[in-house]
């Protein structure tokens, strides 16, 4: 393993392309990912070929400080990118997201440690939060064991950051992330699913795992956009605090399914013939087709509105500093939990229309709805619990999530 006494000099800032020039390089990579849909699929992990698309592009540079030649983009930005990339293949998306959000979770340790992480430009790194392990302190740092599910992009990936519960203080639990390498740790073939199977989401476990005190960061902290690196400190996207970070990362890969099934309906229109035990004769001049086709172009671009809308809101505070407001934050939740169901429902409309050969495994729109399917189940992204959040914001009632 690379310590910091060997790392490299970290890189000079990168020219930073524009929003616009990083869209289109998400965007030419979409017959590619189309392409290698079913094979990332049947596979369950992304494909070689896709990762070395997204690094050529730079598509895994965005979260990564200018130090080691990343970008540093805005959330607008980052939702726009991903969303692109998930009109060619919601798993590689995600896996895409998954790596984007872990560097940034690593760009918030200590400088050191960032050093030690970042001193191979084609590092990857994934994270998860749900603390089903325990820490104690031992040896200048702390042994942790435990067992957590979901690892998207485990197996192409050198470092996790994993939650566990520790006491920090006597008597005083707390959840702290540990930044582990993967060599330390075994990954379970777990990861059999009906949708989003590219992720290759299977379960890490580690026991024993020694983990120095500078790889431990506070999720008590990093909920209010407290860091412990200091040359990151002033820059506006390490000021993000974690829970809207996460919420517009999560909430990226759904346009870009929902547009993706909107192009493939549209795509097999006009070779499809009637509509069965109806008097039309083409599908395309049925007014059923029509409804089905503008109800759910409004739905994807009523969630448009609010994902850019959530975007630009985080992207307001982290250029100015402001604190967020006690509803704020319930209010992006909600925005994003909103949105996630309009693309749902949209991409459920085009499947629907899709007819009985819509759901033959030749045709993508059936993997997409599956994939779709898949992420509205994920706990952060699930339309209802973020409905409800906003929800009891605004009747007056305090959060019931340790996340807000």
């Amino acid at each position: 393993m690379t310590t910091v006494a060997d790392a490299p000099a970290a890189q000079p800032p990168s020219a930073v392309p524009t929003r616009e020039d990083l869209v289109q390089r998400a965007a030419d990579l979409v017959p590619l990912l189309r392409a290698n849909a079913r094979r990332c699929h049947e596979e369950r992990r992304v494909p070689r070929e896709n990762l070395q698309a997204l690094k050529e592009a730079g598509l895994l540079q965005l979260t990564r400080p200018h130090r080691y030649g990343g970008f540093e983009v805005d959330t607008r930005t980052k939702v726009q990118v991903l969303g692109e990339l998930a009109r060619g293949c919601g798993s590689t998306a995600w896996v895409a997201t998954l790596y984007e959000d872990a560097a940034f979770i690593v760009s918030l340790f200590p400088d050191e440690v960032q050093d030690e992480v970042f001193a191979d430009p084609d590092v990857t790194c994934t994270a998860t939060l749900i603390p089903t392990a325990k820490a104690v302190r031992q040896d200048g740092g702390f042994s942790v064991t435990g067992r957590w599910p979901f690892n998207s992009g485990c197996l192409d990936a050198q470092w996790v950051a994993e939650p566990a519960v520790v006491e920090l203080e006597p008597g005083q639990p707390e959840v702290c992330m540990f930044l582990m390498p993967y060599s330390e740790l075994t990954i379970e073939d777990d990861w059999y699913v009906s949708g989003l199977r590219g992720t290759g989401s299977n379960t890490v476990r580690g026991e024993n795992i020694h983990v120095p005190e500078q790889r431990m960061l506070r999720m008590a902290e990093a909920k209010e956009g407290t860091y412990r690196s200091e040359i990151n400190k002033n820059s506006p996207l390490y000021r993000i605090p974690a829970i809207p970070y996460i919420l517009t990362s999560g909430g990226a890969t759904f346009p870009g399914l929902a547009k993706a099934a909107m192009e493939l309906f549209l795509e097999r229109l006009p070779t499809r013939g009637p509509i069965a035990y109806t008097g039309y004769l083409q599908r395309s001049d049925a007014a059923i087709t029509h409804h089905q086709v503008a109800e759910a172009a409004m739905k994807i671009r009523a969630g448009d509105h609010l994902m850019l809308e959530a975007a630009d809101i985080v992207d307001r505070h982290a250029a100015t500093g402001e604190p967020y407001g006690p509803e704020e934050r319930p209010l992006l939740w909600g925005m994003v939990s909103y949105s996630n169901r309009l693309f749902a429902e949209a991409i459920e409309i085009l499947r629907g229309a899709s007819g009985a050969t819509g759901i033959h495994e030749s045709q993508p729109i059936q993997l997409v709805a599956r994939d779709a399917q898949a992420l509205a189940t994920h706990a952060v992204m699930m339309p209802t619990t973020g409905i409800e959040h906003h929800g009891r914001a605004l009747c007056g009632l305090e959060p019931n999530t340790p996340f807000l």
